[in-house]
Parts: structure tokens; C-alpha cells; sequence
């Protein structure tokens, strides 16, 4: 079934305007007594299209549950990569069900993060979520500097492609990882993310760029929480 999210609230009858309603129409294609999903930060909706203008549309909350929040939880700390680059992971980051992404500024990463960067990550994470029928939308941080990097879940782990072994990282229901920018890591910044408690794993022996990094470790993390 078609899905589509919303930000207000979903009770009985209400109107879809503006950009909500421009997907409705021309991404969804909805027609008049079509049935669709609507998903909000807090409840997942059937409904039905009653009426369809030219700049709003009324719905009807047919049947409305609240939505399926995650058993886990999974805080990505991502250093700052070019746009095509950021986008691509805060995309996947959200399909695999990340729960809190956090945009850290490092050495070797971008240096800043606007406000309609935020927000453009935002209306990622969101079509990313829709896609993938999660009903969990990722928290997105606002920037900080690795210095502020804190290991403050259960299992916290940082991806490090010298390793001098290779390692699976261990798993609990709650953790937090960190991936670097491309070029890596300063020996100054793995020190202290050590120090204060990410341990070190190196999955395989290639070494990866960012992005992929992104998909191929909380992939992999996710699949072994789901495993637990």
C-alpha cells in the first residue's frame, strides 16, 4: 500500500495543502476513494481519499494505530562528506533503521552544516523511511565537533581500517558507531576515540570509501541486531 508522511495530526477528517498535498497528487498518483498510509512521527493511518481539489485534499483516517517504534537502538556518528556523498548515507543510514544520526566535523571532513543542509537530510531520512516501510524516523543532529563525540551507549564501536587484525564488532540492542570522512581518521582523533571507549573493529580487509562504508557496516550491524 502507498504510504506518504505527515507532520500534523491524523483524526477523522482533515485537509492536505502545500507539499503534502503535492505528493499526494503528483508522486502518489491518488485518486478520489483511493486507500493509502500515513505515517506521522507518532501514528500510522489508513485512509481514504474523500475529496481531491486543485490545491488541497480532505481525507479520512479510516483505522489509525500508533506506529512501531524500534526494540533497539543504533546512533550513527557520520564525519562530514562531500553533498552527494552525505546524502547517499543519510539515505541508507535511514532505509537500515538507524535511530539518531549525528553529523561530526573532524580534520579531514567538511567543516560546517547549514540549516537547509539539516533540512534537505531531513527530507532524505523522511522518503528514506517511506521506501523502506519503517515506521521510525531517525533523530538528525545538528553538527558537532569530534572532540564532542561521546561513547555513551552500551556498545560503542569505531570502523578503523588499520586494525591490525581483523575483527567483528560486537553487538548489543544498544550502540553507537562512528565512520570516518574520506582520507580518514588523524591518529590524533582514533587515540581519543579510543580513549573514551569505541572499541576498534576492522570487518574486512578492503578499504572502503565512506559512503560504503556506511551502507556495508550498518548493514552489517543491523543484521546481527535483529539476530540478538
Amino acid at each position: 500500500m502507498k504510504r506518504i508522511f505527515y507532520e500534523g495530526r491524523i483524526d477523522g477528517i482533515f485537509q492536505l495543502e502545500g507539499d503534502y498535498f503535492h505528493y499526494l497528487k503528483n508522486v502518489i498518483r491518488a485518486k478520489e476513494g483511493d486507500v493509502f498510509e500515513v505515517l506521522s512521527t507518532d501514528k500510522l493511518a489508513v485512509c481514504s481519499v474523500k475529496e481531491l481539489g486543485k490545491r488541497h485534499a480532505l481525507i479520512s483516517a479510516d483505522s489509525v494505530r500508533d506506529a512501531v517504534r524500534h526494540g533497539y537502538r543504533l546512533k550513527v556518528y557520520q564525519c562530514l562528506l562531500k553533498r552527494e556523498y552525505m546524502d547517499f548515507a543519510v539515505e541508507k543510514y535511514s532505509e537500515l533503521g538507524a535511530t539518531e544520526i549525528v553529523p561530526v566535523i573532524s580534520r579531514r571532513s567538511l567543516n560546517e552544516l547549514k540549516d537547509k543542509t539539516k533540512d534537505r537530510f531531513t527530507d532524505i531520512a523522511v522518503k528514506a523511511v517511506l521506501q523502506s516501510e519503517n515506521e521510525q524516523l531517525p533523530v538528525i543532529r545538528d553538527s558537532i565537533k569530534i572532540e564532542d563525540v561521546q561513547a555513551d551507549e552500551e556498545t560503542n564501536i569505531i570502523f578503523y581500517e588499520r586494525c591490525a587484525q581483523k575483527s567483528m564488532p560486537e553487538i548489543s540492542r544498544n550502540m553507537s558507531m562512528i565512520i570516518g570522512p574520506e582520507g580518514g581518521f588523524t591518529d590524533e582523533e582514533y587515540d581519543m576515540l579510543v580513549s573514551k571507549g569505541f572499541l576498534p573493529v576492522r570487518p574486512i580487509d578492503q578499504i572502503l570509501k565512506a559512503e560504503t562504508a556506511s551502507v556495508v557496516f550498518t548493514g552489517l550491524v543491523r543484521m546481527m541486531q535483529d539476530n540478538l
